[in-house]
């Protein structure tokens, strides 16, 4: 039987209140602790790992948002100062206008002055001393080679010849007398008439009336040649250029000297063809050649060009202008072109190894020479190079640069006086020129 102690719900007792401990309990030792059961432990590990990983999630937000302010504040600026700084540099660079180089054609005119000049030109004197007796052509009169020019009258010449030719004859009968002799005495002497000292002495005789016969006859012959100059003869075909002679003038023997007082009577020029020289500069020398072409301009025609082919050229250079002296052979059948005018010669040059032109107003004159602002691209960037550079032929707005320079290089255009070597520049081309057009000159009323 159960009692009312065992049946009666037993109430839990009220949780002690926490006292001040005193004195004498505080120096009780307090009892071991007891370990702490299965159940007991998981509720004690769980705060320290929400601790760890609330740090862990700080660390990775203040990552994400440096990154966020990097990218976001420091990127731009970073940019922003580079390209302002990019900016200034450029701000402070010059900007200059460059022309490109170019080759030349192969095929170039070289214009060059020249005269003309007869292809063979001849003074005629007199031979033979006389009066003139007639004269046939006068200037600008065209003769063939062996015309007669004029006549003389040679009393003096006449006399001599008469004179000479009697003399021979005289000669011509000592010269028989003494063969005859000679003979005679070589037949007695093989009888042993005579002695052959007499026989030898003969001998003598006639060889010197032979030489005597000889020099007799010479200046017959002589005299015969000075008698046929009294007929002047053209030497060859051609014109007439000049005339000094007239009826009763005496006219001496001779070549015009002044010591002989003798005197020019015509002058007479082959017109056909004639010869133009003229001196090539010593860049142009390596494209002389026999047959190339040449054009002749000049003033009397100015609406005809004449032909010609250079001939031969002197194969050496002038030392004092550095020139090679050429000659240029030019038809002339219809006698249009006259010996001694001026003519504008147009050379027609085939270079093989054509040079490099350059607008003139690319080159740099200073106290280094002749340079031209080269524009070369180093690491990016447009850098002024002079280079030093030989110039050949001039053609007013582009000259011929012979060293240094090659097709397609940039060289700037009137280049400042304070530039720089090693300079760096913006670089622009040379705007192309404008395209003509037609004015238009109808304009409605």
């Amino acid at each position: 039987m159960s009692t009312p102690s065992s049946t009666t719900p037993q109430k839990k007792p009220a949780p002690a209140m926490a006292t001040p401990a005193s004195p004498a309990l505080a120096k009780t030792p307090a009892a071991p602790a007891q370990p702490a059961s299965p159940a007991t432990q998981p509720a004690a590990a769980g705060p320290a790992l929400t601790h760890t990983g609330f740090w862990m999630v700080l660390i990775v937000a203040l990552l994400a948002l440096g990154a966020l302010f990097y990218f976001f504040a420091i990127v731009p600026r970073l940019a922003d100062a580079h390209a302002l700084d990019r900016e200034q540099k450029i701000s402070t660079q010059r900007v200059v206008i460059y022309a490109v180089a170019r080759s030349a054609a192969p095929k170039t005119e070289l214009p060059l002055p020249g005269t003309m000049e007869a292809f063979q030109q001849a003074s005629i004197f007199a031979r033979t001393t006389g009066y003139v007796k007639k004269w046939n052509v006068d200037i600008g009169d065209h003769v063939k080679e062996g015309d007669i020019l004029a006549e003389l009258d040679t009393p003096d010449v006449d006399q001599q010849l008469s004179q000479a030719q009697a003399t021979a004859e005289q000669a011509q009968a000592s010269l028989a007398i003494a063969q005859t002799a000679a003979s005679r005495w070589d037949t007695m002497v093989k009888d042993h008439a005579v002695s052959q000292e007499e026989a030898d002495e003969k001998d003598a005789t006639r060889n010197e009336a032979q030489a005597t016969f000889d020099a007799d006859e010479a200046n017959v012959r002589r005299l015969t040649d000075l008698e046929n100059f009294k007929e002047i003869r053209a030497p060859f075909t051609g014109t007439i250029t000049y005339r000094n002679i007239q009826v009763g003038n005496l006219v001496t023997a001779g070549t015009g000297t002044v010591a002989t007082g003798t005197t020019e009577l015509y002058r007479i020029a082959q017109t056909d063809p004639l010869r133009v020289y003229v001196d090539v500069p010593e860049a142009d020398q390596r494209a002389i050649k026999p047959g190339v072409g040449a054009d002749l301009h000049v003033s009397s025609y100015p609406d005809r060009v004449f032909h010609g082919s250079v001939v031969r050229s002197a194969e050496s250079l002038d030392i004092t202008s550095r020139t090679l002296r050429t000659e240029i052979d030019v038809p002339n059948p219809d006698g249009a072109l006259l010996p001694g005018a001026y003519t504008d010669v147009r050379l027609q040059l085939v270079d093989p190894t054509p040079a490099v032109l350059i607008p003139a107003n690319t080159l740099v004159v200073n106290a280094s020479g002749t340079q031209v602002a080269l524009i070369e691209n180093v690491d990016g960037q447009d850098k002024v190079h002079f280079l030093p550079v030989k110039v050949g032929r001039d053609f007013g707005t582009e000259v011929e640069i012979l060293q240094n320079v090659r097709e397609g290089d940039r060289l700037i255009t009137n280049p400042p006086a304070d530039m720089n070597d090693g300079a760096v520049v913006i670089a622009k081309p040379l705007p192309p020129k404008p395209t003509p057009t037609p004015a238009n000159t109808a304009q409605k009323a």
